[in-house]
């Protein structure tokens, strides 16, 4: 629990939370959309859509690190609508791959705030 503490400590709760929100939109449309044929979902893509739910943030905040360290703060004048399609497509592409993306995100978050 010490470890589970000090990972999710590390991070902004601001941050948790819309990760969050953002996954949990994700889970209920991905849901929505197996759920509606005539076979009833299998367990293990119960399992899949839950355990990328909880590790979206994780996921997220490898690619905002990415981002950050390749971007550094510059800012690019963009249409909206092309911005906020990116942001969807990216977002739903890393809470695919969360149970890939985010063990990097916790060992990084791990290795940062190890005792020295």
């Amino acid at each position: 629990m010490q470890i589970l503490r000090r990972i999710f400590g590390s991070v902004d709760r601001a941050y948790l939370i819309r990760a969050y929100i953002i996954s949990f939109a994700i889970f209920a449309f991905y849901a929505a959309i197996f759920s509606r044929g005539t076979q009833p979902m299998q367990p293990s893509a119960w399992v899949f859509l839950i355990v990328n739910t909880i590790l979206f943030p994780f996921s997220k905040l490898v690619w905002d690190e990415a981002m950050s360290l390749l971007l550094g703060r510059n800012m690019f004048i963009l249409p909206a609508i092309f911005l906020m399609l990116a942001k969807v497509i990216i977002n739903v592409a890393l809470w695919a791959g969360a149970i890939l993306i985010a063990p990097i995100g916790i060992l990084w978050l791990w290795y940062r705030t190890r005792e020295a």
